[in-house]
């Protein structure tokens, strides 16, 4: 069966702006705030829960419903993984919302700040590819995401990895903010 995840993509509509995280095993590597959907909650309610344990968020932001979900990304595992289905969701939180906040769960453990969205692209980009992180050669896998965007669409992207999990994950987070902002008609440069 495989893992659920929810994908918090924290934006600030106002300054066009994406609220990003530093990785505990790598402090200076900056990544998307994601967890594991527990069990009773839904991806929407998982995804304001590590919005705030991990980023800071208000903690008492109104969950997106299950039919708001931004995408759904499948992930096929490795050789030991049985896959994983992401939950991506858009919060929408105003910058000084989120700096009113002093205290949260990893707060002593992670550092969050707001990046342009080419900035967080590169940013996922250099962690994804940090080749002092590379994982062994057992963890090579193809990856098989799907991809539903808000109108139902579906698409099919396959890739081979060659530096397992994290580099998995990092393109589910590349994709999931590639295709935010070509939704919202935000532009890269």
């Amino acid at each position: 069966m495989p893992r659920h995840v929810a994908l918090a993509i924290i934006v600030c509509q106002r300054n066009e702006k994406v609220l990003m995280i530093t990785s505990r095993a790598r402090p200076d590597s900056w990544i998307l705030p994601k967890g594991g959907v527990e069990d009773g909650e839904t991806s929407g309610q998982a995804a304001v829960r590590e919005a705030w344990e991990e980023a800071g968020t208000p903690r008492d932001l109104f969950p997106p419903k299950e039919e708001d979900k931004f995408l759904m990304i499948s992930l096929k595992g490795g050789k030991r993984g049985k896959g994983s289905i992401w939950h991506v969701h858009v919060l929408e939180v105003d910058e000084d919302d989120v700096k009113s906040v002093k205290d949260w769960p990893e707060a002593h453990q992670r550092q969050r700040a707001w990046f342009t969205l080419s900035s967080a692209l590169s940013k996922i980009n250099e962690w994804r590819k940090d080749p002092s992180a590379a994982e062994t050669l057992e963890d090579v896998m193809d990856v098989q995401s799907q991809i539903t965007d808000g109108n139902g669409r579906k698409n099919q992207l396959t890739l081979s990895v060659t530096k397992g999990k994290k580099d998995e994950k990092g393109g589910a987070m590349e994709l999931a903010l590639r295709t935010f902002a070509e939704a919202r008609g935000w532009i890269t440069d």
